[in-house]
């Protein structure tokens, strides 16, 4: 079985983990809300946590589907961050009006107070949110300064639907699966022909089946024998042994 190396300790995922488990932790100490008074010790912990869960959960699941609206995409990443947050607010809501119901068995909460714990659980949803989407929210770039003619000769065969955000293409036989910010779908068309339309500074090739978005790129990682590529979306790719060395260089190249 290979072993978790410390990369992947460090990947989007686990960091924005490490995160939430450090929020329950403190809003277990802490016991905002009344809670401090009104739970003993490890019933609010587990509250705590339960709720950090759930709220971590909802933010992820909120993100996935804005992630395709145009309009989510060009967001400035705070701006996106506290739409999740008030978004998912809503369902945790009632989570939250549930799990007090259990640690306070009889309690209920009447509908002319859903407002205000709205409000109250969005104070905590929207640190969650952050926490759980940052690391998978891309960087927001400048537009390219001039229209690429190989560009757009590829793009003409990407679905209008998808955008121009390349996160990563992926072959498959003769067919090319394009991954966007918005989704993804399979074009007729070779990696190879890809690789060759589409401008070298835009990305590279990671995989005899994989290209990446240079800019897309959230970290370069080990898993046993295996060398990954943490893209910004969370989609991971494989690095073929030949083509190690090229995308060490991309990334030196990006970060220069």
């Amino acid at each position: 079985m290979p072993s978790i190396s410390s990369r992947t300790w460090t990947s989007p995922l686990f960091t924005s983990v490490y995160g939430a488990i450090a929020l329950g932790v403190f809003l277990g100490f802490a016991g905002p809300f009344g809670s401090f008074r009104s739970l003993a010790s490890l019933e609010r912990y587990a509250f705590w946590f339960g709720c950090v869960a759930a709220g971590y959960g909802l933010a992820i699941a909120t993100l996935q589907i804005l992630r395709p609206v145009a309009a989510f995409a060009r967001l400035p990443k705070v701006a996106a961050i506290v739409l999740v947050g008030l978004i998912s607010t809503l369902p945790m809501m009632f989570f939250v009006a549930w799990a007090l119901g259990v640690v306070h068995p009889g309690r209920s909460t009447p509908p002319e107070q859903l407002v205000s714990l709205y409000f109250s659980v969005a104070a905590v949803q929207l640190v969650i949110a952050g926490i759980a989407v940052w690391r998978f929210l891309g960087p927001q770039r400048p537009a390219p300064p001039a229209v690429d003619l190989n560009a757009d000769q590829f793009f003409e065969r990407v679905p209008d639907r998808l955008g121009r955000d390349l996160l990563a293409l992926e072959a498959q036989d003769h067919y090319l699966l394009v991954h966007t910010r918005r989704g993804s779908a399979l074009i007729h068309m070779r990696l190879s022909e890809a690789v060759q339309i589409l401008p070298p500074q835009l990305g590279f090739q990671a995989h005899r089946r994989w290209w990446v978005a240079r800019e897309e790129v959230a970290g370069l990682r080990r898993d046993g024998h295996q060398t990954l590529i943490d893209l910004t979306s969370g989609l991971t790719v494989p690095v073929g042994r030949t083509y190690l060395a090229a995308v060490r260089s991309g990334l030196e190249a990006r970060s220069a």
